[in-house]
């Protein structure tokens, strides 16, 4: 009973791995994808809100995280968008200035430029995949 528990135990874990390197390798090829497209432009917008939201979390320390929502304000052809970014806060604080790059079809989809973050995400999405293909293959041979 315990050596079919710690399998189902392992399948699992190496199914949360792979899921979860493919979802940030995805992610942040997708970043990186927007901001090479020529599809985004930069400007510099005002932080106007900074929501924070505490959520139940079990991997948080204290089982407790906070979720951000920053609102910003820029203007795109002479018209004034207001639009949600998806950053962590770091030293942002309300009125605060800032340069973002928006898409041109859509001026609410924005986001921070460069493109550190986008290879961080990718470079961490591949060593979880790489971590759930190294397991995957020492259950095979039976370790």
């Amino acid at each position: 009973m315990k050596r079919i528990v710690s399998g189902v135990v392992g399948i699992i874990m190496i199914l949360v791995f792979l899921a979860a390197g493919i979802f940030v390798l995805v992610t942040g090829i997708d970043h990186l994808q927007k901001l090479h497209a020529g599809k985004y432009t930069e400007t510099q917008a005002t932080i106007t809100k900074i929501e924070t939201t505490e959520v139940s979390d079990s991997d948080a320390p204290g089982g407790i995280r906070e979720d951000y929502e920053i609102t910003v304000e820029y203007t795109v052809d002479g018209k004034k968008v207001v639009s949600l970014l998806r950053e962590t806060p770091k030293e942002f604080y309300e009125g605060m200035e800032l340069t973002v790059i928006y898409n041109i079809d859509n001026p609410t989809d924005v986001t921070l430029p460069g493109t550190t973050g986008a290879y961080i995400m990718i470079g961490m999405g591949a060593v979880a995949i790489l971590i759930s293909v190294v397991m995957f293959l020492r259950r095979l041979r039976g370790r």
